[in-house]
């Protein structure tokens, strides 16, 4: 019998890395646990000795990885929680104890449209005349989906950038402060209507400083149980220790009070590493029971693009896992050639097993496709990235570990060589230097009576390794499934368009 991997052991202190579960890749697991034979059983590999279920990554007793943590979204989640326990049992009948979902809101999906929403009425109230309600039907369903599913909760928010073109003419709204009233307008609507099943996250949001400084100034009073950093906040990382300062000088993040802070659409491994330092180090000065986790759904969304992750790199100048597009060829059909990548799901396949389909074999619709993939294909290939992911983001942090504790660094030197335009030396063959000097910064700015000083003096270093973080514009939308960064087919930043990617799932036979 194959190991089973217990990655929740393996995270450590480490900030969390969480899932983004696709609808596409819970159906299979759903579906599989409410008939049994929602995959013939000649579909499933022979090695899969737990059946599908061995890749429900929530189930710690059959998984062949188990990973308690994950994000799932009410963009794309059946809200009627009656059909919801049936439709998404791998979400809703899991072990609670010993699980964590973060819920988002789907807000995203409502200002891109895929969400259908009142716009023209967004502001009404029931005691008004001629109230339509449909924007509080939709608000209501979304908070009881939220409140029935999910341990933690995005709050409702309305990022700025729905205020631009071209969604400003879906949305009416035409600057932040308006959004900023449409997010209160939510937020006030959420505490009048929580059931206190599940905890709200204040979403952070403003795509330059002085939007996300006038964003926190706005909304930090609202009593919600944890933070969520959208925008420009999960972007730059000076703007993002300002704002962890902030929120500690505030007593904003008092134990018990607000002991969670997630970074939405966070894909890239150095702001593993990053986040890691920073947790630590709130829980030394701030709050013990602090957590800090992260989000992408990379791991599902690049195998809608044919893409599967081959590999991890791990050195000074390159933190990468890596993918590349997998094998499609009908004449590997039957083939017990064993898949060439590694991870619990990989060690139990063969080619065959992704290469379904035979020369002159019809799919579902009755037709001979061009690929030798069906769906079980595409889902088989999502288990084993969401592996990959996460033991990358694993290696990146214990690799990173093992190197600060046995470099001496100083970031005077860092800064002296910066002035004299001398060249700046990376410290070790695997972590780049400039997450060896974030770890010696993020001590010195906690330590410090004047920290927004120690964080203004070293803006250079926090400039480069925001750099690492090429975001587009859509990739600060609150709730985005996409790690949108540049193109790369051979790397982990990987540009993904989220409703093309659920376009071209759903064409999948």
């Amino acid at each position: 019998m194959k190991q089973q991997v217990n990655l929740t052991e393996r995270n450590k202190d480490y900030a969390v890395f969480l899932p983004s579960i696709s609808g596409f890749y819970q159906t299979f697991i759903s579906k599989q646990q409410e008939t049994g034979d929602y995959v013939p059983q000649d579909r499933i590999p022979a090695e899969f000795e737990n059946g599908i279920e061995g890749c429900n990554f929530l189930n710690k007793e059959q998984a062949y990885y188990d990973y308690k943590w994950a994000l799932y979204s009410a963009g794309h989640a059946q809200l009627d929680t009656t059909k919801s326990n049936v439709e998404e049992r791998m979400i809703q009948l899991r072990d609670r104890p010993n699980t964590f979902i973060l819920g988002d809101s789907g807000g995203y999906q409502i200002a891109t449209g895929v969400i259908k929403f009142d716009w023209p009425n967004f502001f009404e109230t029931p005691n008004q005349p001629n109230y339509v309600g449909e924007a509080d039907k939709l608000r209501q369903r979304i908070v009881n989906w939220l409140e029935h599913t999910a341990d933690y909760s995005m709050i409702l928010d309305v990022p700025s950038w729905a205020a631009r073109p071209p969604l400003n003419k879906k949305t009416g709204l035409s600057n932040i402060q308006e959004c900023l009233n449409a997010t209160q307008f939510n937020s006030d609507f959420i505490l009048r209507n929580r059931q206190g099943k599940t905890k709200y996250l204040n979403v952070l949001q403003g795509s330059d400083d002085i939007e996300a400084d006038l964003w926190y100034d706005e909304v930090k009073h609202l009593p919600f149980e944890g933070w969520a950093m959208g925008g420009n906040n999960m972007q730059d990382m000076k703007l993002f220790l300002r704002r962890m300062i902030n929120l500690r000088d505030d007593k904003l993040l008092e134990k018990g009070e607000r002991d969670l802070i997630h970074v939405l659409g966070t894909g890239l491994l150095e702001w593993s590493v990053m986040l890691t330092a920073v947790k630590r180090k709130l829980r030394e000065t701030v709050n013990s029971d602090l957590e800090i986790c992260f989000d992408c759904a990379s791991p599902f969304l690049a195998t809608a693009y044919g893409q599967i992750y081959t590999q991890h790199v791990h050195q000074n100048d390159r933190f990468s896992y890596i993918m590349d597009k997998a094998l499609d060829d009908k004449r590997l059909a039957d083939s017990t050639i064993p898949l060439p990548w590694t991870s619990p799901i990989a060690e139990r396949l063969n080619m065959g097993d992704i290469c379904w389909y035979k020369p002159g074999m019809l799919n579902k619709l009755g037709k001979e496709g061009k690929t030798s993939w069906d769906s079980f294909s595409y889902f088989l290939m999502m288990a084993h990235n969401v592996y990959q992911h996460i033991e990358s983001v694993q290696r990146s942090n214990a690799l990173t570990d093992a190197v600060v504790a046995s470099s001496d660094v100083d970031l005077y030197d860092w800064q002296k060589k910066l002035k004299q335009k001398s060249k700046i030396g990376e410290v070790n063959k695997w972590v780049p230097r400039n997450l060896i000097y974030f770890y010696e910064l993020v001590d010195k700015v906690f330590a410090s009576e004047k920290p927004m000083d120690v964080i203004n003096n070293n803006s250079a270093l926090l400039e480069e390794l925001s750099k690492n973080k090429r975001h587009t514009s859509t990739n600060t939308m609150h709730g985005a499934f996409f790690e949108a960064e540049a193109v790369d087919n051979a790397d982990s930043t990987m540009e993904f368009d989220e409703q093309e990617a659920m376009d071209k799932l759903s064409e999948v036979v």
